[in-house]
């Protein structure tokens, strides 16, 4: 096959999507070349696995077939910058790093921080719709996201939105592929409207008496006129974990909450002496970080997933669970009941202010554990229903994903995103099995 000698690349194990191995992986130049291959593919009944990075390859349930992956390297561009028009054109392959770096010569962001911000590309943090604790004052990828072209399953090309900001006709299509999972198309490029950069940042680290005052807390700055940037709970195992690399409480633990401010210098100081009269009575120990590299490392460290979840000689697993801002403290409380009852560690991190938890556990593998893990998880999710909360198994060893559906969606929309999936890819040969539909 001519595509395949033109787009082939070398199969290797970096390849591998959920455990499978490819059969082959082509690499197209050209939305033509992609449409192509996308063709024959769906002729053929072959799965096709979207790929950049693989930054992304480990959230969802196991595929169930892996034929070709596809992989975007050769999607790496900006195509069109004009900082003072505040857009973006860039190709799905390429890495958020480079994007960021080239944005700010030009004192630009596209203001998302989610994790593996190193390697992440834009395709897979649209597809998985992924975020990291600036959600709280900037949205998500979604919120920026105004065109997208891509390559339908059938191989046909087509586009929607545009470089215009304010552009109105029709359905928002950007947002029907954001969190598809790659199960809706290949993605190939996106326009993006950007923002300037914050001027003047501070971090504040405040540690707390006991879990009651950080909920009362957390409930007095969602109300309070004050606009952190991002607003990060940590409980006593979590806030141990990042001392061990920045001591920022001189090695004392408990519940803390990184807060992050980002504005013109006045109005930081400011909210920076605000906080302290709203939480006043509540707090057991206060720092604030203003060296602008500490800052960093402190948010690289709330951000990334990767030194939370390498601890070896045990299970490890990631719960991303969605609740309500006010709900955060009890689930926290929740989910330190799990770690107690599986004989576990669990570091909790929380976009608190968005009501968005990661608890990462550690466990011994055994029968009784898994059976244990599954029980307490159906329990969660039976929990947070009523509010349309959920609880994602973002991260896990294949043996414990086997026996469970890591997304645990059960709402009404559920048959409505199966009609859709039917209709655009029918013989479902995108990433199949992954997603919740």
């Amino acid at each position: 096959n001519n595509m395949t000698a033109s787009t082939g690349v070398n199969t290797s194990s970096r390849f591998a999507a959920g455990g499978l191995y490819p059969e082959r992986v082509v690499a197209p130049r050209t939305a033509e070349e992609a449409g192509a291959l996308l063709k024959e593919a769906n002729g053929q009944n072959s799965a096709v696995v979207p790929f950049g990075s693989g930054s992304k390859q480990h959230i969802g349930n196991a595929l169930k077939k892996c034929d070709v992956v596809l992989s975007l390297k050769h999607f790496s561009q900006i195509l069109e910058f004009e900082p003072q028009d505040l857009v973006v054109k860039v190709q799905a392959g390429c890495p958020l790093a480079t994007l960021q770096a080239r944005l700010a010569q030009d004192g630009l962001c596209l203001p998302v921080d989610p994790p593996w911000q190193d390697t992440a590309t834009l395709g897979g943090i649209v597809s998985s719709h992924d975020s990291g604790p600036l959600r709280f004052s900037n949205g998500t990828i979604r919120n920026y996201l105004i065109g997208i072209s891509l390559v339908q399953p059938d191989g046909v090309w087509t586009k929607f939105g545009s470089r215009v900001v304010k552009n109105v006709t029709g359905y928002d299509m950007c947002k029907l592929y954001t969190g598809a999972l790659g199960t809706l198309g290949v993605l190939l490029d996106f326009y993006f409207k950007l923002r300037p950069l914050p001027p003047s940042e501070k971090t504040i680290v405040v540690k707390f008496k006991g879990l009651t005052e950080t909920a009362q807390a957390l409930a007095k700055l969602l109300s309070s006129p004050l606009l952190p940037a991002a607003v990060e709970l940590l409980n006593p195992a979590a806030l141990e974990f990042v001392n061990h690399s920045l001591d920022l409480t001189q090695g004392e633990s408990g519940y803390a909450v990184a807060l992050r401010f980002g504005d013109v210098e006045n109005s930081v100081q400011w909210q920076v002496e605000q906080l302290e009269k709203v939480w006043d009575g509540l707090t057991a120990q206060g720092v604030i970080v203003g060296d602008a590299r500490e800052q960093a490392l402190v948010w690289q460290m709330l951000r990334e997933d990767r030194p939370w979840l390498e601890r070896p000689a045990s299970l490890n697993a990631k719960l991303k669970l969605n609740c309500l801002p006010n709900q955060v403290s009890t689930m926290a409380g929740r989910l330190e009941t799990l770690r107690k009852e599986l004989n576990a560690e669990l570091r909790l991190k929380a976009h608190a202010g968005s009501g968005v938890i990661r608890g990462y556990l550690a466990f011994e593998e055994s029968a009784s554990t898994t059976s244990q893990f599954v029980r307490q998880l159906q329990n969660l999710r039976a929990e947070l229903k009523p509010s349309r909360g959920t609880v994602i198994v973002e991260s896990a060893p294949a043996s414990l994903k086997a026996g469970i559906d890591v997304w645990g969606y059960d709402f009404k929309d559920r048959a409505l995103m199966q009609q859709i999936r039917q209709q655009y890819d029918p013989r479902g040969i995108l990433n199949p099995g992954r997603f919740v539909v």
